[in-house]
């Protein structure tokens, strides 16, 4: 079987929608897209969930043999009795192994569309150039859309906001709500590999991170990392 991450990363940097082939005109649907991309989110976290609980029943049947001390009716000694884990998306160690995933995804993604989306008739050498070329034509090329606000302190720091995130428009519970928020939070994951990756493919160095306090809006943190 392929490899699904490889796969997803090949077919999103294989969008060619910026005219320069002309041989062969590339097209995606968007809807198709959205599906891939829900898709691998769920991949994903089912797959990262399996392989914890493995481990942990690995780790489980390693471990000694529980000793119930009766006068406190738990565990004195190896495993505590606790119920077993669950694998609910509210697992912050299982997201956070998710998250690195879709992030790496969206990191050699990012590095593709670099190389395909850069300016053929100039170099762009300063970051804030660069950062309005994720914001303008990286956007349009994803999203079908430009980023609605761009803020920066001049000192290496940029906040991208998208106020309709296309991924978010059709989730049920796009009203708002910190519970709807959370759930759609693996799918900013992979924009912020892709961010990071593009900004990578012309040599500046960053950290990303994403939030959304309401859905369908999001806001992308951009800080650039210099090299020690």
């Amino acid at each position: 079987m392929s490899n699904p991450l490889a796969a997803t990363a090949n077919l999103l940097a294989a969008l060619s929608l910026d005219g320069k082939d002309a041989a062969v005109d590339r097209q995606v649907s968007g809807s198709a897209l959205e599906l891939l991309i829900s898709e691998l989110v769920n991949t994903l976290t089912h797959t990262t969930r399996e392989t914890k609980r493995a481990t942990e029943k690995a780790t489980v049947e390693h471990e000694p043999e529980q000793v119930e001390d009766p006068k406190r009716g738990i565990a004195a000694k190896g495993l505590p009795m606790v119920s077993g884990w669950l694998g609910v998306p509210d697992d912050n160690e299982l997201m956070e192994q998710v998250y690195v995933k879709l992030e790496l995804v969206g990191f050699r993604i990012g590095r593709r569309l670099a190389e395909r989306f850069a300016p053929p008739n100039r170099r762009l050498v300063d970051t804030l150039d660069i950062v309005k070329f994720v914001c303008k034509d990286v956007w349009m090329a994803l999203f079908n859309r430009q980023i609605d606000n761009l803020k920066t302190n001049h000192r290496g720091i940029y906040v991208l906001q998208d106020n309709k995130f296309k991924w978010f428009l059709r989730m049920s519970g796009n009203n708002g709500g910190a519970a709807a928020a959370r759930k759609a939070q693996p799918y900013i994951w992979l924009p912020c590999g892709i961010i990071r990756g593009i900004l990578d493919g012309f040599g500046v160095n960053t950290v990303v991170i994403a939030e959304t306090l309401g859905l369908p809006q999001c806001t992308f943190q951009v800080k650039v990392v210099s090299d020690v």
